[in-house]
């Protein structure tokens, strides 16, 4: 379990920046990272359902940058995510593209490495 302020830190920390120096990332954090928890919820329910656990219907709405707790599996919240959010924000930096990628791909890699089994079980449903 992370708070969402942690895993903004986790993301600054990739991006080097922190709180405050960067207005658009202050102020959008909220809103890409609502976006890759529903990216990352059908990796989250097959980590609940391999626990026993009950499955999410939805992701929980973020609203700023505080310490409200995602109670999401520690793989997902700090080392997915932050990742995921990091790539949010070079997306509109043409020098940074790669990069860009680079991220996006760990954020799923780590997804896949979660919840290795939420690809297969897609697929068979798909059958």
């Amino acid at each position: 379990m992370a708070t969402v302020r942690k895993i903004f830190e986790l993301a600054a920390a990739i991006l080097f920046e922190e709180k405050g120096t960067d207005d658009d990332f202050d102020k959008y954090a909220p809103r890409f990272l609502e976006r890759l928890l529903v990216e990352a919820l059908p990796y989250e329910n097959m980590i609940r359902r391999q626990a026993g656990r009950a499955a999410l219907d939805t992701v929980p709405e973020i609203g700023a940058v505080d310490d409200t707790e995602i109670d999401w599996d520690d793989r997902i919240t700090r080392n997915a995510l932050p990742h995921g959010l990091a790539s949010c924000f070079m997306g509109d930096d043409n020098n940074k593209k790669a990069e860009m990628v680079i991220e996006y791909n760990k954020f799923v890699q780590a997804l896949e490495e979660a919840a290795p089994a939420v690809c297969d079980m897609e697929r068979a449903d798909d059958a």
